[in-house]
C-alpha cells in the first residue's frame, strides 16, 4: 500500500520539511516487484498499533489492490482505535490494474468512508464520489512529473524529431487495461498510414511474444519498437520525439502518463472512459476518442496533430507551490506559510517504466471539463462505490 505517514519522527524523505510540518514518507515495496509479492506490514493493524506513539496520520494513495475487502476494514478500525488520523487520495475510481473491479469498489468504499480527509484528482471524479457515497472530496491537481525546466531541455532537444505527423503508441508491457483487440490496432493504423501519418508502437522485451504483438507485427512494420522497460530519462526523450501519444486504454481513470506527456508538449489521445479528459490542461491538450475504437482513435490522432504543438497551458512551479501548500493544511489544520517554487520535485510517471504502479507522493490532476458531463459518462459501478 503507498502511504505517507505523518508523525514525530522528522520530515518527509521525498519532498523538504512544509512549515509546520513533518511528515515521514516510509519506504514502499519495490514497484518493479509482481503486485502479489509488494504486501506491506504498514498495512496491517497490528503494525498500525505498534507505531500508534509515532505515527499521527496515514495517507493512503493506491496500489491496496493486493489486500482483500476485509483486511482494509480490519486497517480503517484500528486507524479509529487508535486514534489515527486517516487521509485517501482517490487515483483510481475504477482500477486499471485489475479486470474484476467489485472488490476494488468495495475496499475503495470503506477508505473512502472511514477517511478524515478525501482527495482525488478532477471535479468530475469527485462529482461521482458525492453521487455515491454522499462524500464531498477535495479536488488538488496533479503536479509535473517532468521538472519543468528538464521538460523544456528535453522537448527542445527533440523538436528536431517531430514533422507534425509522428504519433506515439506505448504498450508498455500489456497491462491489465491495454487494448489487445487486434481490430482495435489495424484501424488505427489503416486510418494514420490513410493520412500519410507515422504510427511508432512501443513495447517492452517480456512482451514481445504477446498475441498482439506477433497478430500486427506485419501491419506496424519497421514503426514496431521492442524494448527493455525504459529509465525515466530515456522514457522521457523518447516520447518527446512524438508530435501525439495514444493512451490504448479500455478502462481507468486518471493517467500519469497523460501528465509526463503534457510537461513535453505532446498532445495527448485518450479514450472517453474515466476522467482523461478532465486532466486536460488546455483546450486540445487532451483530445478523446470513443474507447476501443480504432477509426475514433485514429480520428481524434489526426485532431491532435493538425493542432500543432501545445505547450503546457499552465504555470507548473505555481501549481506544485499549490499543491503543496493544500496538503500542509490538510495534514495540519493550518495553512503554510510560504512553499518556496521548485521546492521538490514530482515522482517518476505512474507505471510508465514499470509494470505496477510506482508509489507516488503527490495526488491530483487539473480539469477544465464539466464535472457533471464527465460523470455521466462513466458507467456506475456494480457495488456501492464513488
Amino acid at each position: 500500500m503507498n502511504h505517507r505517514f505523518t508523525g514525530r519522527r522528522g520530515p518527509c524523505a521525498r519532498h523538504p520539511p512544509h512549515p509546520g510540518c513533518g511528515p515521514a514518507r516510509l519506504a514502499s515495496p519495490s514497484p518493479r516487484s509482481p503486485p502479489t509479492t509488494r504486501t506491506s506490514p504498514r498495512s496491517s493493524p497490528p503494525w498500525l498499533r505498534a507505531h500508534t506513539e509515532a505515527v499521527d496520520l496515514v495517507h493512503i494513495h493506491f496500489g491496496f489492490e493486493h489486500c482483500s475487502p476485509e483486511r482494509i476494514r480490519e486497517f480503517v478500525d484500528e486507524c479509529a482505535a487508535t486514534a489515527t488520523r486517516l487521509v485517501v487520495t482517490v487515483h483510481d475510481l475504477d482500477n486499471p490494474h485489475l479486470t474484476e473491479q467489485a472488490d476494488h469498489h468495495e475496499r475503495l468504499t470503506d477508505l473512502i468512508r472511514a477517511a478524515e480527509a478525501v482527495i482525488t484528482l478532477t471535479p468530475a471524479a469527485a462529482a461521482r464520489i458525492e453521487a455515491r457515497l454522499g462524500i464531498a472530496a477535495e479536488v488538488i491537481p496533479h503536479p509535473f512529473i517532468v521538472e519543468p525546466a528538464h521538460a523544456h531541455r528535453i522537448t527542445a532537444a527533440a523538436a528536431g524529431r517531430r514533422t507534425g505527423r509522428r504519433v506515439g503508441l506505448f504498450l508498455k508491457s500489456m497491462r491489465h487495461n491495454t487494448a489487445t483487440d487486434p481490430e482495435f490496432h489495424r484501424t488505427l493504423a489503416a486510418g494514420l498510414t490513410a493520412a500519410e501519418a507515422e504510427l511508432h508502437v512501443h513495447v517492452h522485451e517480456d512482451a514481445a511474444d504477446h498475441p498482439l504483438v506477433t497478430a500486427l507485427a506485419a501491419t506496424w512494420g519497421d514503426g514496431l519498437h521492442v524494448h527493455p522497460r525504459m529509465d525515466d530519462a530515456a522514457l522521457f526523450a523518447a516520447v518527446a520525439e512524438y508530435d501525439a501519444v495514444v493512451l490504448p486504454y479500455i478502462r481507468g481513470s486518471h493517467s500519469g502518463w497523460l501528465e509526463m506527456c503534457r510537461d513535453l508538449s505532446v498532445t495527448v489521445v485518450a479514450p472517453d472512459c474515466g476522467y482523461y479528459a478532465d486532466q486536460a490542461d488546455r483546450p486540445g491538450g487532451v483530445v478523446s476518442y470513443a474507447t476501443g475504437a480504432g477509426a475514433s482513435a485514429a480520428e481524434a490522432a489526426l485532431t491532435a496533430l493538425a493542432g500543432g504543438p501545445l505547450p503546457y497551458g499552465g504555470n507548473r512551479e505555481r501549481e506544485y507551490a499549490e499543491i503543496v501548500r493544500a496538503h500542509h493544511r490538510i495534514y495540519t489544520g493550518r495553512p503554510a506559510a510560504e512553499v518556496p517554487a521548485g521546492a521538490a520535485r514530482s515522482e517518476p510517471a505512474d507505471s510508465a517504466a514499470t509494470p505496477a504502479p510506482a508509489p507516488t507522493a503527490a495526488p491530483g490532476s487539473p480539469a477544465p471539463g464539466t464535472a457533471a458531463a464527465a460523470a455521466a459518462r462513466v458507467p456506475a459501478p456494480r457495488t456501492v462505490v464513488p
